[in-house]
């Protein structure tokens, strides 16, 4: 089911890849889980204009239930691009840049339609000091949008604002920064250094920014594979994301410099070739040289910490100290970046592990300090 759907993981198909996709649909033999496996993924909008084109014969239920996916995420990508404009209207008249990151922009971007791609949260990004008032408009325009304690910002967001229109839920999340406090990386909207890319609104047609194609597809390789890949797993539609980019802007981007800045991008993109193939224009101006197919496809990260381990303790310890300790070939090299040739020896018995204890000894030390916390307050509790 998964190598069904990660290859109609793109925006795009090849006469190749409806090939692909009618063989892998004719080895499936259990079709009833698809739809809800596809939904959770992200890809049944997707799946089912892919599956069609390729004239895979459906199972009438699922047809029904695709077709209605499909057709849910068209009429909810109407509403947000109608409530996008008009926030990108209301923050060009108070003078505040804001750019739509992530599934907001890609979906008009790099999709033949939005409606291919869902996307819960509006995400955009404004320049830290404007961070306040951009939150502050978000309430005068009908939005339940809290504003932090003393205006400090928090983290790389603002707490999401919401509202209903159309009766869907929109939610809003101003970003002054692309990553968390604790990450190593950290860009603002002054950081960036690659051209704008700009792109148009249905309805009006009115014009909206978002991060350069560089940016955008080292932002999406960050946030699909290494930021979520630990403590989620990571949803086709990011992947799908990174793969659309690329694909749409081949001839475009500058692959030796991104080679040289962002190396985690090619590395990434040489990975999701061996689920839903590349294009050849792609693999020849990227230089990319794939490798086999890694065992475990699409198998996520089941060890510690992606949950506590009082609630993996009913598997037992030997099956928690293997899932923590040996994950997925696929996993690996897509959490580490180490792309579909890279020698995943070093990785599995020497960087993962060092890293898992590293996180061990963070666990460690925040007990004790805890631990000190609480004989402190008690003693001050004695004393007084």
């Amino acid at each position: 089911m998964y190598r069904l759907m990660a290859l109609a993981a793109r925006a795009k198909c090849a006469d190749h890849h409806y090939h692909l996709l009618a063989w892998a649909a004719a080895q499936l033999e259990e079709w009833d889980g698809v739809p809800t496996r596809a939904e959770a993924e992200g890809v049944a909008p997707l799946l089912y204009v892919h599956l069609t084109r390729a004239g895979v014969p459906l199972p009438q239920a699922v047809k029904r239930k695709l077709l209605g996916l499909y057709l849910r995420h068209r009429h909810a990508n109407q509403i947000r691009a109608a409530v996008l404009a008009d926030l990108l209207a209301v923050y060009q008249a108070a003078g505040i840049p804001a750019l739509v990151l992530k599934g907001a922009a890609l979906a008009h971007l790099v999709y033949p339609e939005s409606g291919l791609r869902p996307f819960s949260d509006i995400d955009l990004l404004v320049p830290k000091a404007k961070a306040i008032q951009a939150q502050s408009l978000l309430a005068d325009l009908g939005f339940h949008a809290p504003l932090p304690p003393g205006d400090v910002l928090p983290g790389k967001h603002l707490a999401a604002a919401t509202r209903f229109t159309g009766g869907i839920l929109i939610s809003v999340e101003v970003h002054h920064n692309l990553f968390n406090t604790p990450s190593p990386f950290s860009m603002e909207l002054d950081d960036l250094t690659t051209p704008l890319r700009a792109f148009c609104l249905p309805g009006d047609g009115s014009a909206a920014y978002t991060l350069g194609d560089e940016e955008m597809l080292w932002h999406l390789c960050q946030h699909g594979t290494v930021v979520n890949a630990l403590f989620a797993t990571p949803r086709l539609i990011w992947l799908a994301d990174i793969v659309s980019l690329a694909e749409r802007y081949a001839t475009e981007i500058d692959w030796p410099r991104l080679q040289t800045r962002y190396p985690l991008v090619l590395n990434t993109l040489s990975l999701l070739h061996t689920m839903t193939p590349l294009s050849d224009t792609l693999l020849n101006r990227a230089a990319l040289k794939p490798g086999r197919v890694p065992q475990g496809l699409g198998k996520p990260f089941r060890g510690w910490p992606n949950a506590s381990l009082s609630s993996q303790r009913p598997k037992g310890y030997r099956r928690l100290l293997l899932d923590t300790f040996f994950p997925s070939e696929w996993w690996l090299r897509l959490y580490y970046g180490l792309g579909s040739i890279r020698p995943v020896f070093w990785c599995r018995w020497l960087r993962h592990p060092l890293r898992i204890m590293g996180w061990s000894a963070q666990l460690l030390w925040q007990q004790v300090k805890q631990v000190r916390w609480l004989g402190n307050s008690k003693k001050r509790i004695g004393q007084n």
